[in-house]
């Protein structure tokens, strides 16, 4: 049992997190170089000592160690290897201590690798998120402890939450937490800056480069928790605008939104402060989702049950903004201004903003209906739920202006209103998108669409955003028909223009993948075993052998094997099931999915007869381009990947017009 060494690791880490705090303040006020490696040294120790303990409670599940009241309610015989491993973040305590150890990690890096540039600012930097990791360790001891004893040992335990025994839970957490912990270097570097009174090139391109990589992680962890609500909660979607998913999405705003102020802020010196409001939301924003998680303050298959780390949640985000906010207050005027007056007109600036613009309000209509049954239920003691049709009446107009946005703006040219070759890209594109659309209409099922006010705006979305890839590809084809296809001479100068070509482009492509949200079909029939029934164009056969009970893993899982015919030609065996764990009396659904590019076939087993298993009811959903999605956010995640290797060069544009390519090189 490592009860005691893991509470004396966890206090030791919060020792020296307190101590590189206060040392990395005294540095910076007394400008003392000593003191400063002292407090880099310190988050170095921190970061050990966190993994060291995470690390016991890993070893302790894999052990079977149920001395340890952790493990023993989120551990059990019978669990497998991979998911023994995904216990650990599995439960509240456990991914308080996952998302503490990366934060840590992802501390101590950013201490010791920050550019020449930033060495001014860093004892600001460093005594930001030693205060954020010092808080984090104090709950882990006092509200969120691992590894607290229970003894006697019982010689099972209670097993591990059977929704969340699913692959896509072995990488979506981890990933979340680290965009989360990413977040916390932009928002120590703002403090920096406002505290230091000055933001320069360095810090510039450090915040750029690490909201960046967080943007990568949340975007490519939002979709993992979308795919495993997808494949295992049964409903046949993966968006419902559940507040903790809510929660996850708002500092993916404020993150896209940071990433086009800094644009803007690169180009033209402008937005500094907005900039710095920017990074304190958006890491603000990673807090108040796991308030909401962790507090029990929403209901969601997502959050945790209510426990007393909640309201120290609530103490620490209201202090988080108090100080936040005071600081930004008292030295926002030190921040001096763009050295060049700016008139804000028509240009490639003026784009970017109106997309921040479009990004933010609609972080702040999610945030209301987030918080409006919160607050109701509060004020008059009934809550008000707001379900998904408040949050889809703004979606889809926020979409039309994202899509205006990037067929337009990535058109303009910095400072000008420019726009070389437009018209005919315009022009082009206007031609390009209508076989496009019709290409789609024909596969997507658009016409089986059930409402004619359905239909229209199917048809208009699809054609506006073909439309808006059109745009894209002419604007990149002209740009290398400027440098006479000297791939590398781009390349090597515009990394960060394509790195944000392709995300456009997987943006544009995933809202094509929504739209199929808005025509999807669903059926219910319930068949005897040999039977068949035919929908839209299919016909599922409940084969004659009825339920078949299989093992997988530690589950039973009650099988309904449905062979799938596209008319008389077979296409494949789906195997939908409900799966009973050791640990528990209920069934869980196992849900079949087949299909095409095009569209799923989403079979979900409701109900079977548990007298003899030949008689079976099924809901079965139909999924128009609901693949486009998970396609366009590896193209979404691949694009900041690519913005990542650009070449930073200070505020001197590689964004020039037509013509003037050769003074550029």
């Amino acid at each position: 049992m490592f009860a005691n060494e893991g509470f004396f690791l966890i206090l030791l880490g919060f020792i020296c997190s307190f101590y590189g705090f206060v040392s990395a303040i005294a540095a910076a006020f007394w400008r003392h170089r000593r003191l400063y490696l002292s407090s880099k040294l310190a988050l170095t120790v921190t970061s050990v000592v966190t993994v060291a303990a995470s690390g016991l409670i890993i070893y302790s599940l894999f052990q079977r160690d149920y001395s340890l009241a952790y493990v023993m309610k989120n551990s059990s015989n019978d669990l497998p290897k991979i998911f023994t491993l995904t216990a650990f973040w599995s439960s509240l305590e456990g991914s308080h201590m996952l998302w503490l150890t990366i934060m840590t990690i992802v501390g101590t890096v950013a201490a010791w690798t920050h550019s020449k540039d930033n060495e001014h600012v860093m004892p600001y930097v460093i005594a930001a998120i030693q205060a954020v990791i010092c808080w984090m360790l104090y709950l882990a001891w006092s509200h969120s402890d691992p590894f607290i004893a229970n003894l006697p040992a019982p010689p099972n335990g209670r097993g591990m939450n059977e929704l969340l025994q699913n692959p896509y839970m072995a990488i979506h957490p981890p990933m979340l937490f680290t965009g989360y912990s990413l977040l916390v270097v932009p928002f120590a570097y703002a403090i920096a800056a406002l505290v230091y009174g000055d933001i320069t090139e360095g810090w510039l391109k450090s915040v750029r480069r690490w909201t960046l990589v967080s943007f990568v992680f949340l975007t490519a962890a939002i979709t993992l928790g979308g795919r495993w609500a997808y494949v295992e909660l049964g409903w046949g979607g993966y968006w419902a605008w559940d507040p903790v998913e809510n929660s996850s999405f708002m500092p993916w705003l404020m993150a896209t939104a940071l990433l086009h102020s800094l644009l803007v802020q690169d180009k033209t010196g402008h937005l500094k402060r907005l900039s710095i409001v920017l990074a304190i939301a958006g890491f603000f924003m990673t807090f108040f989702g796991t308030f909401l998680t962790r507090s029990g303050v929403v209901s969601s298959v997502h959050s945790f049950a209510e426990s007393p780390i909640g309201p120290n949640y609530l103490i620490y985000l209201a202090a988080l903004m108090l100080i936040s906010l005071t600081i930004f207050a008292i030295r926002a005027p030190s921040i001096l201004p763009s050295d060049t007056e700016k008139v804000w007109g028509v240009s490639r600036e003026s784009a970017l903003v109106v997309t921040q613009f479009l990004l933010i309000s609609f972080g702040a209509i999610v945030l209301i209906g987030t918080l409006f049954p919160i607050v109701s239920e509060w004020l008059t003691k009934q809550r008000i739920s707001i379900q998904a049709p408040y949050f889809n009446m703004f979606a889809p107009w926020v979409g039309l202006g994202i899509i205006f946005g990037i067929a337009l703006g990535n058109l303009f040219r910095y400072g000008s209103n420019a726009m070389p070759n437009g018209k005919r890209i315009i022009l082009s594109a206007i031609v390009f998108a209508i076989p496009c659309t019709i290409f789609l209409v024909y596969f997507g099922d658009v016409m089986a669409t059930p409402t004619l006010k359905n239909l229209i705006a199917q048809l208009v979305g699809l054609y506006l955003a073909t439309w808006a890839i059109g745009c894209l590809i002419g604007d990149l084809y002209y740009r290398f028909v400027d440098l006479k296809f000297n791939y590398g001479l781009f390349f090597k100068r515009n990394m960060g223009y394509f790195g944000g070509w392709v995300a456009h482009l997987g943006m544009m492509i995933a809202i094509i993948g929504f739209m199929g949200n808005y025509r999807g079909m669903e059926h219910t029939n319930t068949v005897k075993a040999g039977e068949s029934w035919e929908f839209h164009g299919y016909r599922f056969e409940f084969k004659a052998g009825g339920i078949d009970p299989r093992q997988k893993d530690n589950a039973t899982n009650y099988t309904a094997p449905v062979n799938l015919y596209r008319g008389d030609k077979f296409i494949e065996e789906l195997d939908p099931a409900q799966s009973k764990y050791p640990t528990k009396d209920q069934t869980f659904n196992e849900i079949a999915i087949a299909g095409n590019f095009w569209q799923d076939i989403y079979l979900v087993l409701v109900d079977f007869d548990r007298t003899d298993g030949k008689r079976a009811t099924f809901h079965l959903y139909i999924n128009p381009t609901v693949r486009f999605v998970w396609l366009a956010i590896v193209i979404i995640c691949l694009g900041g990947i690519i913005a990542l290797f650009d070449k930073y060069r200070g505020n001197k544009s590689r964004d020039v017009v037509a013509g003037e390519w050769e003074t550029a090189k």
